[in-house]
């Protein structure tokens, strides 16, 4: 096996990174399969369609696990590592397999049933609280604020406080774990509210995802309460952020494209091809990490237990050879659904239901009751980093006041 690393100048934390991402991304998905980047203490990038399908079904030799005392070479599913183990995103099957069980029953097509009129709900709050003004902010009153309460009620927590248990999550996806203002006390805090909650559901259950966590058992026990409370983290920590991302990225793209909105507002099938479209072209989640399970020869090159990997799903999902002029949304594309931006195999996410559910819910709400909307361009502010989510921060419109029907 070779010892020669093919090298490239890559660090997904970086401004440069942020800047030109699409770019890097393209070229990797053409010419670069597999690299090494000496960022953040060495890492390799994983690029094309393929191979990242092949990788994510494959965790003997790509581990998601972190504090796994049979794996204490793992470091979990994000570069630099967590501080914190979030329980059901950072194992492998089959402990992977037997928790996912525990959350599935909340995200079948039944389950979205009975969520719609709750996001519906909640989209119809939001705007009441701006929609007479003709102006507001779409990522803090609206998408942020929606996905938020669609996320912490699906789990079983109370809507109205979403502000307290999102916010640092929204913070931490700002910066790396390794950042001086990483709000790790913040998200501790939140951790502490949850063990309360699934100590209270252990005797107090209902019909919600803590509460399954809390009185499922598997594998013949109960979960510890340490990996309730990291799964129900996963849950809302993540639960959220791809929402208000994609929300917003249609959005832009709806403002330069608005001879589609009277075709959107009546077509399933045509809104799903968009949401399938931006997250291929503007995901939300530009890459997962992964630690090599064992050594093995790759593109050429050895990787070696223990050695951290990126897939990144950006790169994946503009790889000419499955998408035809990547770039490019499409909205007639016949394999938009072969994204990568809800990861795929055994960790393809569980909640994409509902994320398509809200998303779809959301465009239409925006189109029919503002559908002169402008973005105030020189307001609009992006994440400072794309590494853990590539977002916006703020998105200011204005457009005629309205009522709700």
């Amino acid at each position: 096996m070779s010892e020669q690393k093919v090298m490239i100048s890559f660090d997904h934390h970086s401004q440069d990174y942020k800047k030109n991402w699409a770019a890097l991304a393209d070229d990797r998905a053409r010419n670069i399969p597999l690299a090494w980047t000496e960022a953040h203490g060495g890492y390799w990038v994983l690029s094309s369609h393929a191979d990242l399908v092949a990788a994510a079904n494959d965790s003997d030799r790509f581990s998601s696990a972190h504090g796994d005392p049979d794996k204490p070479w793992a470091k979990g599913i994000l570069i630099p590592e967590l501080p914190y183990n979030l329980s059901l995103s950072e194992s492998d099957p089959p402990v992977h397999t037997g928790r996912r069980h525990v959350e599935a029953p909340y995200f079948t097509p039944k389950s979205m049933r009975n969520m719609l009129p709750i996001v519906e709900k909640h989209i119809d709050e939001a705007m009441a609280e701006f929609i007479g003004k003709g102006e507001c902010d779409l990522a803090t009153d609206f998408a942020m604020r929606v996905a938020a309460q669609n996320t912490i009620s699906l789990v079983g927590i109370d809507p109205a406080h979403w502000k307290t248990f999102m916010l640092s999550a929204h913070q931490a996806t700002l910066l790396p774990s390794t950042h001086p203002d990483y709000p790790l006390e913040e998200i501790k805090f939140v951790q502490s509210l949850l063990r309360e909650l699934l100590v209270d559901r252990a005797e107090n259950p209902r019909d919600d995802i803590l509460s399954a966590l809390a009185t499922k058992a598997v594998g013949g026990e109960r979960l510890d309460l340490d990996i309730q409370v990291g799964m129900v983290s996963a849950a809302i920590f993540g639960g959220f952020g791809t929402v208000m991302s994609t929300t917003l990225s249609a959005v832009l793209w709806l403002e330069r494209n608005p001879q589609w909105h009277a075709r959107l507002l009546v077509e399933d099938a045509l809104i799903d091809r968009l949401v399938n479209e931006i997250l291929r072209v503007y995901p939300p989640n530009h890459g997962t990490a992964r630690t090599i399970g064992r050594d093995f020869e790759m593109h050429g090159q050895t990787l070696r237990r223990g050695e951290r990997i990126m897939l990144s799903w950006a790169a994946g999902n503009r790889d000419p050879k499955v998408f035809e002029n990547p770039s490019e949304v499409r909205l007639d594309r016949p394999n938009a659904a072969d994204h990568l931006s809800f990861s795929t195999g055994h960790h393809r996410c569980l909640g994409a239901p509902l994320a398509r559910l809200e998303i779809r819910h959301m465009l239409r709400a925006l189109l029919h009751r503002m559908p002169d909307f402008r973005i105030d361009h020189e307001r609009l502010d992006y994440y400072p980093s794309f590494a853990n989510n590539a977002g916006v921060v703020n998105m200011p419109v204005t457009f005629t006041p309205g009522t709700l029907p």
